[in-house]
């Protein structure tokens, strides 16, 4: 399911915001190819339901701004609720979206969901932010309802740029030797399959958010083969989306 996010980020109050916010004034076409909006919009075409949902229940954990958020609202129409680590709704008062302040790494945030359980979670470029990632993903389960997704992504330590690089001695991409942006965890598609099958999940998709470098997506061909790559060769992608299923 290709959509344009032309449209959606040209009325964004969010990214007004957050282009204010750290001084940029990018044109829609160069943002719509770029992070995180490019993950986005895969996210949304690899995910396998499609309808719409008004009376079901989308949480997305690490949602920053709730750019991703505002995009699940316009194409899906689910009641969403965004958690993270600060004081959100003091700058964006105008979000739509049910806004928690809590720690992920504290399994406490599972009391803020209460009885009404998500039907889908996402937790995009947070899982190797977490220490005790099975402690993570079972938190994550236990507030999904009957047949629930979870959607993650993360980085692949087994990207085409470490098999080139570590051979000659470099440091591996997107690993951390010390605390910068607290990269703990790292994983290729073995690892994370497995974690998420022994934390009571079945994996329904692997795949990658783009093959390519992100300065050439903008160009419809390149984009196009970016994407098939990605999907056929998810193992050499920077960043990978996994898309799982509670198992009951």
């Amino acid at each position: 399911m290709a959509i344009d996010l032309k449209p959606i980020l040209k009325e964004s109050k969010i990214l007004e915001f957050t282009n204010k916010k750290y001084g940029k004034s990018e044109p829609i076409d160069k943002v719509i190819c770029t992070d995180p909006y490019y993950r986005f919009s895969r996210i949304v075409e690899e995910v396998p339901f499609k309808d719409h949902h008004e009376d079901e229940i989308w949480l997305d954990l690490g949602c920053h701004h709730g750019q991703f958020l505002e995009l699940v609202e316009k194409v899906f129409h689910y009641k969403t609720i965004g958690m993270d680590d600060w004081d959100l709704k003091q700058d964006l008062g105008f979000t739509n979206f049910n806004y928690y302040k809590t720690d992920l790494a504290d399994d406490k945030w599972v009391q803020l969901v209460g009885v009404n359980k998500a039907n889908v979670i996402s937790a995009l470029e947070v899982l190797e932010h977490m220490i005790d990632t099975e402690s993570f993903l079972q938190a994550c389960s236990s507030c999904l309802a009957e047949n629930g997704y979870l959607v993650i992504s993360t980085p692949n330590i087994n990207c085409l740029r470490n098999r080139l690089i570590v051979p000659f001695g470099k440091y591996p991409a997107y690993l951390e030797y010390k605390n910068i942006i607290h990269h703990v965890r790292l994983f290729n598609i073995e690892t994370l399959s497995k974690l998420l099958q022994e934390n009571g999940f079945v994996v329904k998709k692997i795949t990658g958010v783009k093959f390519l470098p992100e300065r050439i997506l903008r160009y419809s061909f390149f984009e196009k083969i970016s994407k098939i790559l990605a999907r056929f060769f998810p193992s050499l992608c920077g960043n990978l989306i996994a898309i799982a299923q509670k198992v009951n």
